[in-house]
């Protein structure tokens, strides 16, 4: 089975501010239990298609998470994601939605062309309670 994992949170600002605190300010509200090889000292999307998710650990060592394949303010944002094995990335799609005076940031992680497979449905269930953890600190880091 390879139905994507689909989560989705309101949060009490326009999709502008959303879009804008989850992307330039992913470093402070990423929770760091969520983080690759412990403490980094930068965690990062550069704003543009072809941009790198990368992680800086405090040695100074970079891992790269991801590419930013949709960068499409304030309402789109779509990269890659590793999901820390031998495979390819899965893919991530976020979409800032105005619902009245707030923002429904809908996810959809998919297998994409990872390789996975088989190893779908075991990784689904991980990616489905760590996004339920990473939304919930965006949105108490946005309120």
């Amino acid at each position: 089975m390879t139905e994507p994992v689909r989560r989705s949170i309101r949060v009490p600002c326009p999709p502008e501010v959303a879009f804008r605190v989850f992307t330039a300010q992913i470093d402070a509200w990423w929770p760091p239990s969520h983080r690759r090889g412990g403490a980094s000292t930068t965690f990062a999307l550069e704003a543009r298609e072809g941009g790198r998710f990368y992680q800086r650990l405090a040695d100074g060592v970079e891992v790269e998470l991801g590419e930013v394949l949709r960068w499409e303010p304030p309402g789109r944002l779509t990269y890659t994601w590793h999901p820390g094995s031998d495979v390819g990335p899965t893919q991530v799609d976020v979409r800032f939605v105005a619902d009245d005076d707030a923002t429904r940031v809908e996810v959809v992680h998919s297998i994409a062309d990872s390789g996975l497979g088989d190893a779908w449905p075991s990784r689904a269930k991980i990616f489905d309670a760590s996004w339920d953890t990473v939304l919930a600190a965006f949105a108490a880091h946005v309120a």
